[in-house]
C-alpha cells in the first residue's frame, strides 16, 4: 500500500467521452506519483531540457497526470476495439465529443503540460478540458500559480495563467 506524503502528487481525471454508436464511456481515474504503469502508454511528455543535469532523459514516466491521461486513451482505444498500434484518424472520427476534469495536487510539469497537448491535439473533438491544483502544499504553505519545480526536475509546475475558482487554481484548456 502506499501512503501519501507532503510531497506527494496525486491526480484525479473525471472523463465522458461520446461515441458514434454505443454509450458514453465514463468514470474517473486516480493516481499517485511514483506508482509504476504496466499499461501501454501512448503518451510519453518530454525529456528533460539540454543543458538539464537530466538532458534528454524523461523523468515524468510516474506523474500521475501522464499515467491517468493514457489509461484514458487505452480505455478509449478498448472501447474502439484497437490499439495504439492501430492509431487511425478514422477510428478516433468515431470520438464525436466529451468533457475532462484534471485535479492535481501540485499541477501538471511541463512534460505533463506538453502531454496534455499531444492528447487535445489527437482528441479535437473533446470540448471541455479543465485542470485545477490546490493553491496550498501538504504542508498548509501557499503555492503559487506557477510554481517552480525542484530536486533536478526541470521548469515549473502549474500555468502561470491560471485563475482562482472555489479555492484551487484553475486552467481551462478547452
Amino acid at each position: 500500500m502506499t501512503t501519501a506524503v507532503p510531497s506527494d502528487n496525486q491526480a484525479t481525471l473525471d472523463y465522458q467521452i461520446s461515441f458514434t454508436t454505443g454509450p458514453d464511456l465514463k468514470g474517473q481515474l486516480k493516481r499517485l506519483s511514483g506508482t509504476t504503469m504496466d499499461d501501454s502508454s501512448y503518451y510519453h511528455g518530454q525529456p528533460e531540457p539540454k543543458g538539464s543535469t537530466f538532458a534528454g532523459q524523461y523523468r515524468h514516466a510516474n506523474d500521475p497526470e501522464k499515467q491517468t491521461v493514457n489509461l484514458l486513451a487505452n480505455a478509449i482505444f478498448e472501447r474502439l476495439g484497437c490499439d495504439e498500434d492501430q492509431y487511425l484518424t478514422e477510428i478516433l472520427a468515431q470520438v464525436t465529443g466529451g468533457t475532462i476534469t484534471l485535479h492535481s495536487d501540485k499541477g501538471p510539469c511541463h512534460s505533463c503540460r506538453a502531454l496534455l497537448r499531444q492528447f487535445l491535439q489527437n482528441y479535437p473533438m473533446i470540448t471541455s478540458f479543465v485542470v485545477t491544483y490546490r493553491k496550498t502544499d501538504g504542508r498548509g504553505r501557499p503555492i503559487r500559480a506557477l510554481e517552480p519545480a525542484g530536486g533536478n526536475l526541470y521548469g515549473s509546475y502549474g500555468y502561470e495563467d491560471a485563475t482562482e475558482v472555489n479555492g484551487l487554481w484553475c486552467k481551462v484548456l478547452r
